[in-house]
């Protein structure tokens, strides 16, 4: 994904966010990694309030509005028929979901368009390339295992099934981060509550996919077409969910994934 120069104050989050994340990488301790993935959402939410509180007061400074504009960005998941597509969809929209940005996808899963203020989509193709290497390679190393054979599951509904849980945890995960952050977000006198504030962000967001978004039907989902799932997997997928850390590999190189 390609996008303008960014204003200092963004400069600065991706760097704090990428220092987040190479800690997190450099740690053999559970609790401490699972702390950073929270504590880099939390850190993307307070941001927005902040920005969100300075473009209020730039518009209300101006007489004809103005302020930073809204954009639409493409970032790839895939080659067709690449194994896990879906899910990298679905991951990029729970990353999405907690920060603000409104998504459509390709037909055939090998795309997205994300939709809303160019800091916040930056933040969220970050957190969302780290996640979805962390997710593929949790998945790989408990079926070098053989875990999917001692389930007498084929390896792949042992492996899509663990994909469910994983993002079904990590979105949780994403969403209290984000919620925290809305609580101890320090809001200056005379200003409404960050809730408000970022309702009101929300809100001009979809204004604006309403008004360009082209897409056509809806998204079938990485549920579509399976007849056969995995409890044993979905639970083994939540529960490294529950631990994700962010590794560094989504910060050296974006675009398509590994399987």
């Amino acid at each position: 994904m390609t996008s303008p120069a960014s204003e200092p104050g963004e400069d600065r989050l991706v760097d704090r966010i990428g220092k987040l994340l190479a800690q997190a990488e450099g740690t053999d301790n559970e609790h401490e990694a699972s702390a950073f993935v929270e504590r880099a959402q939390q850190l993307a939410t307070a941001y927005a309030v902040d920005l969100e509180l300075a473009r209020r007061r730039q518009q209300e400074q101006r007489s004809r509005g103005g302020g930073e504009p809204l954009v639409q960005e493409r970032v790839e998941m895939g080659a067709r028929g690449k194994r896990g597509n879906r899910h990298r969809v679905l991951l990029y929209s729970v990353v999405a979901q907690a920060n603000d940005v409104m998504v459509n996808v390709a037909h055939d899963s090998t795309y997205v368009l994300g939709f809303g203020h160019r800091t916040d989509l930056e933040v969220v193709e970050r957190l969302w390339a780290s996640l979805a290497v962390q997710m593929v390679s949790a998945a790989q190393r408990r079926m070098d295992r053989g875990e999917h054979r001692a389930a007498g599951v084929a390896g792949q509904t042992w492996r899509l099934s663990f994909y469910d849980g994983w993002v079904q945890a990590v979105g949780a995960r994403l969403q209290a981060a984000r919620e925290r952050a809305v609580v101890e977000s320090p809001v200056p006198a005379g200003d409404t509550s960050a809730a408000l504030v970022l309702r009101a962000k929300a809100e001009r967001v979809q204004s604006f996919y309403s008004s360009t978004s082209e897409a056509r039907g809806s998204w079938r989902g990485p549920w579509s077409g399976r007849t056969a799932r995995s409890s044993r997997a979905h639970a083994a997928g939540a529960s490294d969910g529950q631990r994700a850390d962010l590794g560094q590999p989504g910060l050296r190189r974006r675009g398509q994934l590994g399987a």
